[in-house]
């Protein structure tokens, strides 16, 4: 299946109109995008991450996590899918993995394991939070109380009450490190979640309407409060939630942007006793809970999605270890309100607002609306752009490359069905085995072994230079006994050889490699696959270097059944070939006739004028109803076929059953004694014909 670079390229294009977010977001190109902007914001602190990405766009989906090593982006999202254009959609998620990264760097883990530790063993961390009023005092008595009694239900609800609070604070607290250190891409990314988290919010009213707990609404204000000073009063409602949260913002205010990690869990301990009233709600619910659950575990998850579902981005903080980075931080309001601006225009540029009323301040109604500027020309997302082109060119080639890979196997396996194998293969059928897409695990197989058998590659390689350049420049054959012109210079010498001709150049080889490697159980021994395999790496980049035309095929049979695996074809253009001749192992039988003519047929497709095919074997055929002496006069007969057909055939004899070998294929048997020098021979042997 030959094809053009243009027809490629126009492959490529077509795909390009075709690709779905999903393709585009959740694929390797896209992970490994955002991997590189989190390596180069972490790198500079010796901290390393890696992002991966997947599609969930279910409603209740999550956005994003890390481990404090990994960071994992829903790129389905229910916030990302709400922007109506793909480049606020990658945006989105650029932010989101801005977001993970700031937790990576400026949340303190260690205190936060601290922080839980302390209050399941019913100590306050990092202090008894003080009491303002008589009803806190109450409160704080209340809670003591519970911690004497060893109460696991309400133990448990108030831990989950003061981490939803301190996640919130901590949240807003890592985003402004993140905008003020990173001030590009990360800051446009995590302000546009952070707008339109804020405009996805349901409005107060409705969420007393829907039923919300008192909690998760409280929460919602605290978020709203602390991203924007405004919250979603489409109903100006006026009522106990707004009076409570004005009596909450004095603490929020002075924790929010503090570098200490633990002025925020004090603000936390304070909050659950301002809140406490809700609190309690809270307890009660899980009491219920727990007494419909078979366990605890189901329990706390039962609580864990009640308030993922009612909280704004709700959730508690990431797991992991570790102190944040060294750095103290200034928060300039005035810049992040200039920030906000410029994301606002993006958002109305694009008609990505979705229009809200919103409240100036958390007392009084207003309606606001959008507004659009149509003078704004633009907020540097020039690179944005840019890296999201190139990365669904890069989406697209893998997309084109898929396309023709199971086209290829198409086209392989109905040549297959084609091919007549002659009587001692009736009823065999013969199955074209190509892996679509090698993963990461067989690359960083190849890239660990690859090194040494490179260097084997290009040494012999090295030693055919001259011969080469010669072949592909043309040039003059001297000291001929025998030729077309004569040099007379060449008399001086009186041997006789005074002739030179002169060679015309050559476009490319004229010679075609095929490799079939047996697979059968038994190549198992004595680390012959691992050879086997080693062989095939250095053969395959020879040939490659060389413009030579080269398969690598494997083969093993079960019963009457051949299973070949084409890991190299002559037509492969998506440059992972190496990577699949990884997966070669120690299967089960050998038919060896049917498999030698299946590749003498593919080499025999070639236009070369030397076509040369190798096998690597251990041992006699071994397969149901195929061995012995008919086997071996099968293989008689397909060397002698092919070899009047043009195909030279040898037999690597990589086993203790050498004898046989040599009898079935005779001048073209291989005595290979020491497996480490298989690499060597193989390629000397096919210089030998370069040189031909």
């Amino acid at each position: 299946m030959r094809t053009s670079h243009i027809a490629i390229r126009k492959r490529i294009e077509n795909e390009k109109l075709q690709i779905t977010d999903e393709q585009l977001f959740a694929s390797r190109a896209y992970a490994a995008y955002l991997t590189d902007l989190a390596e180069a914001a972490t790198g500079r602190y010796k901290r390393h991450v890696t992002v991966r990405t997947y599609w969930d766009d279910s409603p209740e989906g999550d956005l994003a996590w890390t481990n404090n090593k990994t960071i994992t982006i829903n790129a389905g999202n229910s916030v990302t899918q709400s922007f109506p254009t793909r480049r606020l959609r990658a945006d989105s998620l650029v932010g989101m993995n801005g977001h993970e990264i700031g937790h990576m760097l400026f949340t303190d883990f260690t205190m936060h394991k601290a922080y839980c530790e302390a209050f399941k063993a019913g100590r306050f961390y990092p202090n008894e939070p003080g009491c303002d009023l008589y009803d806190e005092e109450v409160a704080l008595e209340e809670l003591k109380q519970f911690i004497a009694d060893k109460d696991d239900t309400a133990i448990h609800a108030v831990l989950s009450a003061a981490l939803n609070i301190d996640n919130i604070l901590e949240d807003i607290y890592i985003e402004a490190r993140m905008c003020d250190a990173f001030p590009g891409t990360f800051r446009s990314g995590i302000l546009l979640n952070s707008i339109r988290m804020m405009e996805l919010v349901k409005p107060l009213a409705e969420q007393v309407a829907n039923d919300y707990m008192g909690f998760s609404i409280m929460c919602n204000l605290i978020l709203q409060y602390c991203r924007s000073g405004d919250i979603n009063n489409l109903t100006d409602y006026k009522g106990e939630y707004l009076d409570k949260l004005v009596e909450c913002t004095p603490v929020i205010d002075n924790a929010i942007y503090d570098d200490d990690s633990r002025v925020r869990y004090d603000a936390s301990n304070v909050l659950v006793l301002k809140l406490w009233k809700y609190v309690k709600e809270l307890i009660e619910k899980h009491r219920e809970q727990k007494k419909n659950a078979a366990d605890d575990d189901e329990a706390a998850n039962a609580l864990a999605d009640l308030l993922g579902s009612q909280i704004a981005g709700g959730g508690m903080l990431p797991q992991g270890n570790g102190k944040p980075v060294k750095g103290k931080f200034k928060h300039d309001p005035n810049a992040m309100d200039e920030a906000k601006d410029t994301v606002q225009q993006v958002l109305a540029q694009d008609c990505g607002r979705i229009a809200l009323e919103k409240t100036d301040s958390i007392d009084e109604g207003s309606n606001s609306g959008v507004t659009h500027n149509n003078d704004y020309t633009g907020a540097g997302y020039t690179s944005s752009v840019e890296d999201m082109n190139r990365i669904l060119n890069a989406v697209a080639e893998e997309q084109a490359m898929l396309q023709y890979e199971d086209e290829l196997t198409e086209e392989l396996q109905a040549e297959a069905d084609r091919i007549n194998y002659g009587n001692a293969h009736k009823g065999t059928h013969v199955t074209i085995n190509r892996m679509r897409d090698p993963d990461m695990r067989l690359a960083d197989s190849y890239m660990k072994v690859s090194p040494p058998l490179l260097l084997l590659s290009k040494r012999v390689q090295s030693k055919l230079t001259d011969l080469l350049k010669d072949k592909r420049d043309g040039g003059k054959q001297t000291n001929l006994l025998m030729g077309r012109r004569i040099n007379p210079r060449a008399f001086a010498q009186d041997d006789g050889k005074y002739f030179y001709n002169n060679r015309l150049p050559e476009e490319k080889m004229n010679l075609a490699v095929a490799l079939l490697v047996d697979e059968s159980g038994s190549m198992s021994g004595s680390d012959r696959i691992t050879y086997a395999r080693a062989a095939s790496i250095v053969m395959y980049d020879f040939c490659r270097k060389l413009d030579i035309p080269v398969i690598v095929y494997g083969h093993t049979s079960y019963g009457e059944d051949v299973d070949m695996f084409a890991y190299a074809e002559f037509d492969a253009i998506d440059n992972k070939d190496a990577y699949r001749m990884m997966d070669m192992s120690a299967r089960s039988g050998n038919r060896d006739g049917a498999a030698l003519r299946y590749v003498a047929e593919r080499l025999m497709t070639r236009d070369e004028e030397t076509k040369l095919l190798i096998l690597i074997s251990d041992g006699q055929p071994a397969s149901s109803g195929y061995y012995g002496t008919e086997a071996e006069a099968d293989l008689r007969g397909i060397k002698r076929e092919y070899t009047n057909k043009g195909v030279t055939m040898f037999s690597a004899a990589i086993g203790d059953d050498k004898e046989n070998i040599e009898r079935i294929y005779k001048d073209g048997f291989l005595d290979i004694t020491d497996l480490q020098l298989l690499p060597m021979n193989l390629t000397r042997l096919i210089s030998r014909y370069i040189k031909v």
